[in-house]
């Protein structure tokens, strides 16, 4: 019988479109419920929107629109979004829904000894739509939005949260699977031993909200109203047998910024209420658009269509989780989404897809035999015991919610499928042994199918597209993974393959430059960026000059970035105990052990860069011509740190 899987995100506002920090919960959820498809799990993934608050109330009247016409609307831009973006969630939930109302009041109905009525004075965030202490507050300003919150007075219904400070602490340490990441799991506990006041759960003088069954001079406050979606979602007080199915749920995807609400306000009512406890809550990182966290209040967003629009959804998909480890927070920059795009899906999985079949159809016609019994010597033999070896860390990577880890690691077998090409050479076979060739063609679309099954999770489409040029489909479901990753599972006898366009074609900056207004990356190996939107020349002031630190530095480490044709990692020496990290496109000229004791110069104020998930922390200077490089070196001795003007 299959295990059943229960996953779901937070719901969300819907004020304002989603942005790419919104899509970052979503893809990530949505690939952790595919793969447990693959594993042939009975899955049930749950998301949708959050309605009663005052900040959509708001919006809609700006728009000069009934709040519940509004929703209506948000709703299809919502769906829309998350149907180009390849989400495959199994119920979409609306909190305005007459059903989610009706289980809500029972919800309530179940708390209702720990609900009493009392005064509440403090601050509230409009734009958290939450109640906050001082020491919420950072300089006076909620700690999320960086806005100041209102001071608000008024009678409410509170629930007793104090009661369960005790139950928590003890279920916590008793389940430390409960909260992951780790880091999440210890400031749930700080903030529990500190003490747990009792919270409002009403708000008093408001239509838009479901009313408080004892009171309805009241709504229900919103995130109470909110969090009980997941219950509501499976059936709670009115399908007993559906709840039974799916609850508790598996695991919670939200963000790391509501773990307060989600680990203490959430378990303490399902405690009240006499329910089970969901087995995971996983709150994830922040992801940041240059530094700056994504925000609709802040007005810090990126479309995600953008990327989706351009790139395809596969490939914002596979940079989200592949860009950072889940759990901690992200980068999003234009010109680092570029280069991963480049050089891990064009170049490396692109290609070995694109020569493989190119040449099977060259030198076979288009068609080859199943050989998998027959890969069995040498470098085959060892190509099957790196697939294992690979499906197994996928598998535990994957179920542990580190997708970036289960992307590297299908990578190292993207990479030997190419390496083993250039060891085997093709082309060479074709005149000297031909049964060789097959064979090692054979070999090659085997690896292509197995990272297609592997990173179908991430990338539905884009998969599926590789595997139907191989004549093959995947339908999540048919087989289990283990099944489908079997060395030659589910190859006909006759093999026919079709080497069709480019599953991911490259682009030009000028392709690039007509669809973004951004600086978009020169260097394919990460080099400066450029600014497509600027074809003069300018010149620089002296204040301009001024504003550079130009230092003189000695090379203490050097050495290639790994799958690039240019880069170097460096640690250069500025004195005083100043040792950088830096990254630069020198390859070409240098070898990394010519560079060790060499003093350069460097700017060393210059803001740090992620290239190739390395972070540079300055920039030599260097001039380059077509074919040579060559590195600026004073021509005297003189001791690092010394200024440069």
């Amino acid at each position: 019988m299959p295990r059943k899987y229960y996953i779901t995100t937070a719901i969300d506002y819907v004020n304002s479109a989603p942005h790419i920090g919104t899509a970052y919960e979503k893809v990530s959820a949505d690939v952790f419920a595919r793969f447990h498809r693959l594993l042939g799990d009975d899955v049930y993934f749950q998301m949708g929107n959050d309605e009663h608050s005052l900040n959509v109330d708001r919006a809609a009247r700006v728009k000069g629109m009934d709040p519940i016409a509004y929703c209506d609307e948000m709703e299809k831009v919502f769906r829309d979004i998350w149907d180009r973006l390849e989400i495959s969630f199994d119920r979409f939930v609306r909190t305005t829904s007459q059903e989610h109302k009706r289980r809500l009041s029972l919800l309530f109905e179940a708390i209702g000894n720990d609900v009493y009525q009392g005064h509440y004075e403090g601050y509230y965030c409009e734009s958290c739509e939450a109640f906050l202490q001082e020491k919420d507050l950072v300089d006076g300003c909620c700690a999320t939005h960086g806005t100041q919150p209102a001071w608000i007075t008024e009678e409410n219904y509170f629930f007793r949260l104090s009661k369960y400070a005790q139950p928590l602490l003890d279920y916590i340490e008793n389940h430390p699977e409960f909260i992951q990441p780790e880091p999440r799991r210890n400031e749930i506990l700080q903030l529990i031993r500190g003490g747990l006041d009792d919270i409002s759960v009403t708000r008093a003088g408001s239509e838009w909200g479901v009313p408080l069954p004892r009171d309805r001079a009241h709504v229900i406050y919103v995130w109470v109203d909110a969090l009980t979606n997941y219950v509501t979602g499976v059936g709670y007080g009115e399908d007993k047998e559906l709840f039974a199915k799916w609850w508790p749920a598996d695991v919670h995807i939200i963000g790391k910024d509501i773990t307060r609400f989600h680990c203490v306000i959430w378990p303490a009512m399902l405690m009240s209420a006499g329910i089970e406890l969901p087995r995971t809550v996983f709150g994830h990182g922040f992801l940041y658009f240059k530094g700056q966290k994504l925000s609709k209040s802040r007005g810090v967003t990126v479309d995600p269509l953008e990327a989706a629009d351009m790139f395809g959804p596969c490939a914002l998909r596979y940079f989200l989780m592949r860009e950072g480890t889940y759990g901690k927070d992200v980068d999003f920059t234009w010109e680092q989404f570029r280069s991963r795009y480049e050089s891990e899906l064009a170049n490396d999985f692109g290609n070995l897809l694109s020569r493989s079949t190119a040449m099977v159809e060259k030198f076979l016609g288009g068609k080859i035999k199943n050989l998998a019994a027959t890969t069995q010597n040498g470098n085959g033999a060892a190509l099957i015991e790196l697939s294992r070896s690979v499906a197994s860390d996928v598998t535990a990577a994957m179920t542990g919610y580190a997708p970036q880890a289960a992307l590297s690691t299908m990578w190292e077998l993207v990479r030997r499928g190419n390496s083993y090409i250039e060891e085997e050479k093709p082309w060479t076979l074709a005149k000297e042994d031909p049964a060789r060739l097959a064979q090692v063609l054979f070999d090659v679309l085997e690896v292509v199918r197995q990272v297609a099954v592997m990173a179908w999770p991430v990338m539905p489409g884009k998969c599926e597209e590789i595997l139907s040029q191989l004549g093959l489909s995947l339908a999540a479901g048919d087989a289990e993974l283990s099944e489908l990753l079997a060395w030659g599972a589910g190859w006909p006898s006759e093999i026919e393959v079709a080497k069709g366009e480019p599953v991911f074609p490259k682009y030009t900056d000028e392709d690039l430059a007509k669809r973004f207004d951004v600086q978009i990356d020169a260097a394919s190996e990460g080099g400066p960026p450029i600014d497509t939107k600027k074809d003069e020349k300018h010149m620089a002031t002296f204040s301009d000059f001024q504003k550079l630190e130009l230092k003189l530095a000695r090379v203490v480490e050097a050495e290639r970035v790994e799958n690039t044709e240019k880069l170097i990692r460096m640690k250069v020496d500025l004195g005083g105990g100043d040792v950088r990290q830096m990254v630069a496109g020198i390859a070409l000229g240098y070898a990394p052990e010519e560079l060790v004791g060499k003093t350069i110069v460097i700017v060393a104020n210059l803001e740090p860069a992620t290239i190739r998930g390395i972070e540079s922390q300055a920039m030599l200077l260097a001039a380059t011509g077509d074919d040579a490089v060559a590195v600026v070196v004073p021509d005297k001795d003189m001791p690092v740190g010394t200024k440069v003007s």
